[in-house]
């Protein structure tokens, strides 16, 4: 039923969304906007003040996390923080989308921007600086050349997300488990985005080829050469078979293709470096189990319980918490005092496991819920200077980085 409601409130919004324009949740959430702030939270600023509009860049709006991303902000967070309003991008594929949707943004008012998606970093930032706005990456992961371009421009507030050393090891963590613990010889590695620049795809599948190299030899050609390829790559060596696959299967030549190879590939497992919900249907029929890094949500719950899936490194829907505290002290004044050193801040989240479905229900309900989350009102209300006096960038990165699973369980107790 949830994935049900997901999908009409994309729909809704694609139906809605006229370029930048913000779509009120029609959940009913705001029932019970009352109970949200729980009484020992920070005394609330004025909700008469005056409106901080946000725009919210994201790749896909139909994407499973990106729906969970737009749930927590607004059934969640517009309801603890009435006095912004968020505006939305459709599907970002592209550096000419990208900048389309910032020029509405800034049409529309926004005083900043969290994106979750960047193809040109340094012209992203150049153009919102010429307009007065701040951006940062909200979720995600840049190469030190990009972030290097950008860390001193006072409008670029930093990046949250797992960083390069975690990006690599998640996809590690993903083939070592599949070598190891399971039983098959026959793999096929999706890597997404990893040839046109996606930094984060790339750091996992050079991860992934890494731990392949190191149980069966040489593949033949540089991991880095091969994890970037733009043409599918057959290999046979130590007596397995694995493919590497390059493309997003939600565009329609790549999804063909990799229908065509599942079915003759005879494939034991899949290890996706990004989500393939357009192929679910495809892997269930050739009987094929999948690893990803995704997120947790409804679809990924329903893939474990019947078995599809295996193995999840997944974001979860309030780990966007901090940086919209970070944004939030931006626009309204203290940008300045929310730097590291005097440059834009880079903070570290990373990703929860779960290697089965009991792993996965343990997790689901606090990487999903709306009112009882991994970082509630009154974990943000600390961080936020309007909020709370004491506020500081120590405070911010501590309380960010205060990610995994045990920390969130921590704070809910």
């Amino acid at each position: 039923m949830k994935k049900f409601i997901s999908v009409l409130m994309a729909a809704a919004l694609i139906l809605c969304m006229g370029g930048c324009r913000n779509v009120p949740s029609e959940t009913g959430a705001g029932t019970d906007a009352p109970d949200v702030r729980e009484e020992s939270s920070p005394v609330s600023v004025d909700d008469s003040a005056a409106v901080h509009k946000i725009g919210v860049a994201v790749y896909d709006v139909m994407d499973d996390e990106v729906i969970e991303f737009r749930e927590y902000l607004t059934d969640y967070i517009k309801e603890c923080f009435p006095e912004v309003e968020f505006c939305y991008s459709y599907t970002i594929r592209s550096a000419e989308d990208e900048m389309a949707f910032l020029r509405d943004a800034c049409a529309e008012g926004a005083e900043g921007i969290l994106s979750f998606i960047t193809y040109d970093l340094r012209e992203e930032v150049a153009y919102c600086e010429s307009q007065g706005i701040y951006y940062m990456l909200a979720s995600g992961t840049v190469s030190e050349d990009a972030y290097a371009s950008v860390e001193d421009n006072p409008y670029f507030l930093g990046v949250t997300g797992p960083g390069s050393e975690i990006e690599r090891q998640t996809g590690a963590d993903m083939a070592e488990y599949f070598i190891s613990e399971m039983d098959g010889d026959s793999y096929i590695l999706f890597t997404g985005g990893a040839a046109i620049g996606n930094e984060m795809h790339r750091l996992r599948s050079v991860g992934a080829l890494e731990v392949f190299a190191e149980h069966f030899g040489d593949l033949g050609s540089d991991v880095e050469e091969l994890a970037v390829t733009q043409e599918p790559v057959k290999l046979s060596l130590g007596g397995i078979a694995l493919t590497v696959y390059p493309g997003y299967t939600t565009r329609e030549d790549v999804e063909k293709g990799a229908r065509e190879e599942l079915k003759n590939g005879d494939y034991d497992f899949a290890l996706s470096m990004f989500s393939m919900y357009s192929m679910v249907d495809a892997l269930k029929e050739e009987g094929v189990k999948q690893g990803v890094v995704d997120c947790y949500s409804m679809t990924n719950k329903e893939l474990f319980e019947d078995g599809t899936l295996c193995y999840v490194a997944g974001k979860y829907s309030s780990i966007i918490g901090p940086s919209f505290a970070a944004m939030y002290n931006a626009v309204t004044g203290h940008a300045g005092e929310f730097r590291e050193n005097g440059k834009a801040f880079r903070m570290t989240q990373g990703y929860w496991i779960s290697r089965s479905k009991e792993e996965y229900n343990a997790r689901y309900a606090l990487a999903t819920g709306i009112y009882v989350n991994a970082y509630n009102y009154e974990d943000l209300g600390s961080v936020m200077k309007a909020y709370d006096e004491t506020a500081s960038f120590e405070k911010l990165k501590a309380l960010t980085e205060a990610w995994t699973y045990e920390e969130a369980e921590n704070r809910r107790e």
